[in-house]
C-alpha cells in the first residue's frame, strides 16, 4: 500500500507506546490483501484505535463542533465506507444531515469472531504508532454495520486520528453477526414510494426532519396532458 506516512499522520516519533502493543497475530487467511479490507455482506465488525485527544486543525474542529466522541468515530467510519467500498451500502440512502452515522453501532467486543484481517498484515502500519496531538493516548473501540449491498474490498481505513486494528469474520452463529439489519428510514419511504408513486423526500432543517412528499404520478399525468394537447 503506497502511503506516505507523514501524509497520513502516523509517521510521528513514538514518544511512548499509545497504539500497537498489543495488536493481533497476522489472520492466518485473509479475505482481503495486505492493506486493504473486505466490507462482507451483512453485519460486519471492526476493531478501531481512536486518539483521545484528536489532532483535527481548525477546519476539523469547526467539521466536528457539537458532535460526542463516539458520534465522530460513527460518521468516520460511514464516510470511509461510502468514499471507498465500491457497491457496499452502510449509510442510510435517505440520509440527512442529522442522521450521519446512525448506521454505524458502537459495541462492547467482537467476543467469538474470528480475524479476518489486522493491521499486523500491513508493515507501515504495524506496532506502535502515534494517533492524534503528541502524546495522545487512544482508545480500541468495537464498532459494527450492516452491509446492505455487495461486498467489497477497500483501502485499509486510517487517518491521523483514527486506524482500524483488526476486521472480524460474520458468523451466522454468533449473535453479533446473525441477526436482522438494522431499521432504516429509507424503508419506510421505499414502501410509500411503491404504493402510491410518490417520491419521499427527507430534508434536515436544524434539529429536526420535514418529509416532504412529492406526487409524482400526478406531475406525469399533468405533462402527458400538455404534450397531448
Amino acid at each position: 500500500m503506497n502511503v506516505r506516512r507523514a501524509a497520513r499522520g502516523i509517521g510521528r516519533a513514538h514518544h511512548r507506546a499509545r497504539v500497537g502493543d498489543a495488536a493481533p497475530a497476522p489472520a492466518s487467511s485473509s479475505s482481503s490483501p495486505p492493506g486493504f479490507v473486505t466490507v462482507f455482506p451483512g453485519w460486519n465488525v471492526w476493531a478501531l484505535w481512536r486518539a483521545d485527544d484528536p489532532d483535527r486543525g481548525i477546519l476539523g474542529t469547526i467539521w466536528t463542533l457539537g458532535m460526542s466522541a463516539d458520534q465522530e468515530l460513527r460518521v468516520w467510519v460511514e464516510d470511509q465506507i461510502k468514499d471507498n467500498a465500491h457497491g457496499a451500502a452502510v449509510a442510510d440512502p435517505l440520509n440527512p444531515a442529522a442522521l450521519r452515522g446512525a448506521q454505524i453501532q458502537i459495541i462492547p467486543s467482537a467476543n467469538g469472531l474470528k480475524v479476518d484481517a489486522t493491521r499486523a498484515d500491513i508493515p507501515e502500519l504495524a506496532g506502535s504508532l502515534q494517533l492524534g496531538n503528541k502524546d495522545s493516548k487512544a482508545s480500541r473501540v468495537f464498532v459494527r454495520f450492516f452491509n446492505r449491498g455487495e461486498q467489497s474490498v477497500m483501502p485499509w481505513p486510517h487517518d491521523a486520528n483514527v486506524l482500524l486494528d483488526s476486521s472480524f469474520v460474520p458468523s451466522s452463529s454468533n449473535s453479533i453477526t446473525n441477526g436482522a439489519a438494522p431499521g432504516s428510514l429509507a424503508g419506510s419511504a421505499t414502501a410509500i414510494a411503491k404504493d402510491a408513486e410518490t417520491v419521499v423526500k427527507v430534508i434536515a432543517i436544524g434539529g429536526g426532519l420535514v418529509l416532504a412528499t412529492v406526487l409524482v404520478i400526478a406531475l406525469a399525468n399533468t405533462s402527458r396532458k400538455a404534450a397531448a394537447a
